[in-house]
């Protein structure tokens, strides 16, 4: 009997020592990720993330002007015919603009001279920080998203309204204001922020096609478009946003047992249930190891994402859509049930590059847009029948398709045109934007560019 005894708790002892040498080893694994972070400068956790976006002195700081615009607009009381602000399905109305309808547009111009001052104010400044206290890590507060977006829905209405009354200047004034709104958020270390900046800079594009060919606007304000439209596309905030994902994560895996039983009753994957399993999972999940196993695969695949950020198109695709792979092949392995983190977290972000490859592709696309209105200025209205016509004169080089690599696409018909990309189907569609049927959205397949449909005769 007591050799038994003694056998089983030698038998205990032995595990007891296999699984601390166990534990130890995931720990490592964990803190490599963290030290490889630190290593390159980047935060770790919502605190030093608040750090890394740096703070602006108040009459610098792009944010306050943009804060101060999206306060002071007025939209038009008619919503059902009006675009962007309004409810009209396409992105602009029929042409020539019912003169009834455009005077209901310009009052509320005249009602939002705040926004203008503000903007007028903002134009000279670069740097920009919004009042987020990302200390709060998940739980961040972000309310000037949805504000900032109406201020350029309103500027796109307002390009329209200028351009529909013969003022050319103040309509390229306000898709440059747009480009400014888009540009406050720039160093935002969030993915959602710079997902509504890749918006905001989509209205810009979609504003100068529809409303700039319309206004009579001469060769230098077509050269100030196309070089902003051109600063936009080299601007890299998707990475910053990155950043701000790694860190946000990487500060979970630091959250108490306590926390992370909040976060599962919320809802994550192998959470849900009472409070009790909730607390005892998440004790379990943090005292097994588990936590540190889920740790590195969770900001390995990150770092794998940061890197791809960092790279140029199309490499950045190719490099993302690989730990995408990876990230979906372990969410269908049994071993995704303890890896409660990773799978709340990554999975939501498998798409994000391609989305930034789209916005890339439409502002390229806008910067050769622009180059063929320099064009037809220069050639007595005549646009170009091919884009190498462009080159050296307007463009150093056809810009190329973040999807594939290849030099843009090109379709015209007399003066009408559409310069795009492929999208992230990778097929040629002849530029066709595939609306559908209900609401004019765009499918995710759809080529994507910038097109000019309507001209001021």
């Amino acid at each position: 009997m007591r050799s038994t005894r003694s056998k089983l708790l030698a038998a205990l002892g032995i595990l007891a020592v296999a699984f601390g040498v166990w534990r130890l080893v995931v720990a490592k694994d964990g803190h490599d990720a963290i030290a490889r972070m630190r290593a390159r400068g980047l935060p770790t956790n919502p605190a030093e993330l608040d750090v890394w976006y740096q703070t602006v002195p108040a009459s610098e700081n792009l944010a306050n002007a943009i804060i101060d615009a999206s306060a002071g607009y007025r939209a038009p009381h008619d919503a059902t015919n009006t675009p962007y602000t309004g409810r009209l399905a396409k992105p602009a109305p029929p042409f020539p603009v019912d003169p009834r309808l455009l005077a209901v547009w310009r009052q509320s111009l005249s009602n939002s001279t705040e926004t203008f001052a503000a903007l007028e104010s903002g134009r000279g400044r670069t740097a920009s920080r919004y009042p987020l206290n990302l200390r709060m890590g998940s739980q961040t507060l972000l309310p000037h998203l949805s504000s900032i977006k109406g201020l350029a829905q309103f500027l796109a209405l307002a390009a329209i309204t200028h351009a529909e009354s013969g003022q050319s200047h103040e309509a390229a004034r306000d898709v440059r204001d747009i480009l400014l709104v888009a540009r406050s958020l720039e160093s935002e270390p969030l993915l959602i922020s710079q997902l509504v900046r890749i918006a905001i800079l989509n209205l810009a594009t979609g504003a100068a096609g529809t409303s700039l060919p319309r206004a009579a606007l001469d060769d230098a304000e077509w050269a100030t478009l196309q070089a902003e439209f051109a600063r936009a596309a080299a601007t890299n905030g998707y990475y910053n946003g990155m950043v701000g994902e790694t860190a946000m994560a990487a500060g979970l895996f630091g959250a108490s047992p306590a926390e992370l039983s909040g976060i599962m009753l919320a809802g994550g994957p192998g959470g849900g249930g009472s409070p009790v399993s909730a607390k005892l999972g998440a004790t379990l999940y943090v005292a097994s190891g588990l936590r540190a196993i889920d740790a590195q695969f969770c900001l390995d695949r990150l770092g794998e994402m940061l890197e791809a950020a960092r790279r140029p198109f199309p490499e950045a695709l190719a490099l993302s859509d690989a730990t995408e792979a990876r990230v979906r092949k372990e969410n269908g392995r049994f071993a995704r049930g303890f890896k409660i983190l990773s799978g709340m977290m990554l999975p939501a972000l498998g798409r994000s590059s391609r989305k930034d490859a789209s916005g890339v592709a439409v502002l390229r696309s806008a910067v050769v847009g622009c180059a063929i209105e320099r064009h037809r200025l220069a050639h007595a209205g005549r646009i170009p029948d091919a884009l190498a016509e462009l080159v050296p004169t307007h463009l150093a080089e056809v810009p190329a398709d973040p999807f594939d690599g290849k030099p843009l696409r090109y379709r015209h018909t007399n003066d009408t045109y559409t310069v795009y990309s492929l999208g992230e189907d990778g097929v040629d569609d002849g530029g066709e934007p595939q609306v559908t049927a209900n609401g004019g959205k765009r499918r995710a397949t759809a080529d994507i560019g910038f097109r000019v449909t309507d001209r001021r005769r």
